[in-house]
């Protein structure tokens, strides 16, 4: 099930859009979509336009994403030992090799990077 943010995303990246586009992208019928949408117009998360159909993320909201964007990514390193597992957001990384290695990990806005070397 889509949540909240994962529709603002979604418009956000599309930048502007109309309901149908986003109704069939995001997979959910036109009339529950219109209603979501209505309820996220109401608290200024996106602009809706009802006689157009156009979707737009609100201008605070357009601006804070271009924000994000031009920060500098996040980067670290994790040794993960032989036979062991690791979790880094939504994903699970499993070591199963005889070895240890040394993850090189780069997290953007948009972009996520991960190099696996082995540690020496």
């Amino acid at each position: 099930m889509l949540t909240t943010a994962d529709i603002i995303t979604a418009i956000v990246e599309e930048e502007i859009c109309n309901i149908k586009s986003l109704s069939k992208k995001l997979e959910i019928p036109l009339e529950k979509l219109e209603k979501i949408l209505i309820d996220l117009g109401e608290h200024d998360l996106v602009e809706y336009n009802q006689q157009t159909g156009e979707v737009k993320p609100s201008h605070w909201l357009a601006d804070l994403s271009r924000e994000v964007e031009n920060l500098k990514p996040t980067t670290g390193t994790i040794i993960l030992s032989r036979n062991q597992e690791i979790r880094l957001q939504d994903i699970t990384i499993g070591n199963f090799t005889d070895a240890d290695l040394e993850l090189n990990v780069k997290i953007g806005a948009k972009q996520k990077e991960i190099a696996i070397c082995k540690l020496t």
